[in-house]
């Protein structure tokens, strides 16, 4: 990895992910160590120069670089970066993760690939290797610049990394020829709420777009996530208007009409119905306490699949 690489950046309060660049010298050394970040996490690892050990308690994995890969959320997998390694190390939260995989059409895809462990060799394409060098490069200038909009450049570039590793790994196009499986029909389910919680869909709305049955999609999302498509709905409208109410300086007015709400009122008892609070004072709140939405929220979009 060039020397232009940043040192590592230790995560911050309101930060919801996590980069830094690893040069292991003469020892080992385990990756992420004491940073924690809240709830499920994620790691993309860039091995550029050395190798790691990937131990889950079987027989070790040893990859050798220059490779990237993409390590979902297991508690029982330890990454070890062998001395002698450059490692670039991203930990994402879901925060983060949703708001990098977004609502493209391929958000389905990305969605389910972020369950699986993935890998992708960078030896034998230049091209792609400095793809994701510069991807990695800037993320961890804007880790260590924290400039305004700096979540926002670090989820674009982990989009980047995210359907890299989609198209060279994953392989597009299994989504697709896949059966109507409930975990299949749930994630459809949130892909259509992320393009239309806005639009204030019902749920026979969304259960036409994707070809079931009312009852079906309540059953299903009832006996899988433990709440039924509705609620789940109105978690996802109450998890934007958090994240607008704490990054933008948009008035109340302006976020209940890009949310959909006939006016602000509604949109206030929607929210103090939700959240607990009004929209003002959570807002007040939660930047006074430095505190993120994510950390505010105990049931959220991050418990979908």
């Amino acid at each position: 990895m060039p020397d232009r690489m940043l040192p590592a950046v230790a995560p911050k309060p309101g930060v919801s992910f996590h980069a830094e660049v690893v040069r292991t010298g003469l020892s080992d050394r385990v990756l992420g160590g004491l940073v924690e970040l809240p709830g499920r996490s994620w790691q993309i690892v860039l091995v550029e120069e050395g190798s790691l050990t990937l131990d889950s308690g079987d027989e070790p994995d040893v990859v050798d670089g220059p490779v990237i890969l993409w390590i979902a959320d297991d508690t029982a997998l330890r990454v070890r970066a062998r001395a002698g390694s450059t490692i670039g190390h991203l930990i994402l939260s879901e925060t983060t993760l949703t708001n990098a995989i977004g609502h493209k059409p391929e958000a389905v895809d990305l969605r389910l690939m972020a369950g699986r462990n993935f890998r992708l060799p960078l030896g034998s394409d230049a091209e792609l290797r400095n793809d994701v060098q510069q991807a990695f490069d800037l993320i961890l200038r804007e880790a260590y610049g924290r400039a305004p909009g700096f979540e926002t450049v670090t989820e674009a570039q982990i989009r980047v990394l995210l359907v890299l590793l989609w198209r060279g790994a994953a392989r597009p196009g299994e989504v697709q020829g896949a059966s109507a499986s409930s975990a299949v029909i749930l994630q459809r389910f949130r892909q259509t709420v992320e393009a239309h919680f806005r639009d204030r869909w019902t749920v026979a709305q969304y259960s036409a777009e994707l070809g079931v049955s009312p009852d079906r999609l309540h059953s299903l999302c009832t006996r899988v996530l433990g709440r039924p498509p509705q609620r789940l709905i109105r978690e996802r409208t109450a998890q934007e208007a958090e994240v607008l109410l704490e990054r933008s300086t948009q008035t109340l007015d302006q976020i209940a009409a890009y949310l959909g709400f006939r006016n602000t009122p509604h949109f206030s008892t929607f929210f103090k119905a939700e959240v607990g609070h009004p929209p003002g004072a959570w807002r007040k709140a939660v930047r006074a306490a430095g505190a993120t939405a994510a950390s505010v929220r105990k049931l959220s979009y991050a418990d979908w699949p």
